[in-house]
């Protein structure tokens, strides 16, 4: 017999699955979207743009643009003109463009990766950092004074022996200052009460040799804060990224690359997005973010059939002042296509193994 409990468990598996389809749109189609709208702009014809891959269930022609979406809905295209066998001479194709429009066109799929990013983290940031309580307490060590007296994170210390707080650092000085004599904390809880409680700090950590009741409070975030700590996000991440790479390529990660904590491919971000989605949408957003950057990043690299293998035979070829020929060319994405296909099985592979015996991170 189906009860209330089964049927809410369905709807919330049913959810997290929505949430790795979404996660996948919110990659990728801003990507493809980012080479439409340049392409567009630079006035490349765009035959298709397609949402999701496989057999199309809905298309309309506009301004000789087919726009569809398709069965499949983890990823999608942009077909430009120019690109393809017996259409490089097109007036209208990607390759008739200055070069200075080719690489603003292949750029714009990363870049807009970027920038989804640095909304996705502003939003985060605005809605969960912006703090201007200086006694917001966030967290309570336990066992402490604090705890001992009945503080919880959420709760707010308006006064310390009747002084008003003005920054968070007044509690460490009320600490320091008492050398373990009890202080009369006025505390606001979340549902606007308040009470008095004495409290005397201890040395909880003997080695500082500071008194301390253990909590800590919240740091103070202006709404401007807020907004250049998701603006800078792409720069701070892609350092970050960076790092993580280099220490596993240089063998600092136990595993290396195929490792419990080496690359993962699709099936690893989509267990990441299913296990991110359980927890709450912050964490959610904070791994789209991420793997926005990381898709954007990767996009970039100098490998053939990436954006940033294009970008290679751009400024080469404006170099040495000629096009290389189409069909060399296209030869050498294709074959770059097939070993990132088979780079891409690989990493499946690995990413199904650590899931199956439990080391793949977050499972």
């Amino acid at each position: 017999m189906t009860t209330a409990q089964d049927v809410l468990g369905a709807l919330s598996t049913l959810g997290r699955v929505a949430a790795i389809v979404a996660l996948f749109l919110l990659l990728v189609v801003p990507h493809e979207g980012g080479h439409f709208a340049l392409a567009k702009l630079f006035g490349v014809h765009v035959r298709e743009f397609s949402v999701g891959m496989g057999s199309r269930i809905w298309s309309t022609m506009r301004s000789g643009t087919l726009y569809a979406l398709r069965a499949f809905p983890l990823g999608g295209y942009v077909r430009l003109a120019g690109m393809e066998p017996d259409d490089y001479e097109d007036p209208r194709g990607f390759h008739g463009r200055p070069a200075y429009q080719r690489l603003l066109i292949l750029i714009g799929g990363p870049v807009t990766n970027f920038l989804v990013a640095m909304v996705i983290m502003t939003g985060v940031a605005l809605f969960t950092q912006v703090n201007d309580d200086p006694g917001k307490v966030v967290d309570v060590i336990k066992p402490s004074p604090a705890y001992s007296a009945g503080i919880v994170p959420g709760d707010s210390i308006r006064a310390v022996d009747g002084q008003p707080l003005r920054t968070s650092d007044d509690i460490h000085r009320a600490e320091d200052r008492s050398q373990g004599q009890p202080l009369t904390f006025t505390i606001r809880r979340a549902d606007g009460t308040t009470f008095d409680a004495s409290i005397a700090p201890q040395q909880l950590d003997k080695s500082t040799h500071r008194y301390l009741i253990g909590i800590s409070a919240a740091v103070i975030v202006s709404p401007g804060q807020a907004v250049l700590s998701g603006v800078t996000f792409p720069f701070v991440s892609t350092v970050a990224i960076g790092q993580g790479v280099w220490q596993v390529a240089t063998g600092q990660v136990p595993g290396g690359f195929f490792g419990p904590s080496g690359f993962a491919g699709p099936i690893g971000f989509s267990v990441l997005a299913y296990h991110a989605a359980a927890e709450g949408l912050v964490n959610y957003l904070v791994i789209a973010a991420l793997l926005s950057m990381a898709l954007g990043i990767t996009n970039l690299l100098p490998l053939p059939a990436l954006d940033g293998g294009r970008i290679v035979v751009v400024l080469l070829e404006k170099l040495r002042g000629r096009p290389f020929d189409r069909e060399r060319e296209m030869a050498v994405q294709r074959a770059g296509l097939l070993a990132l296909i088979a780079l891409m099985a690989l990493i499946a592979f690995f990413d199904v193994q650590r899931i199956a015996t439990g080391q793949f991170p977050g499972t």
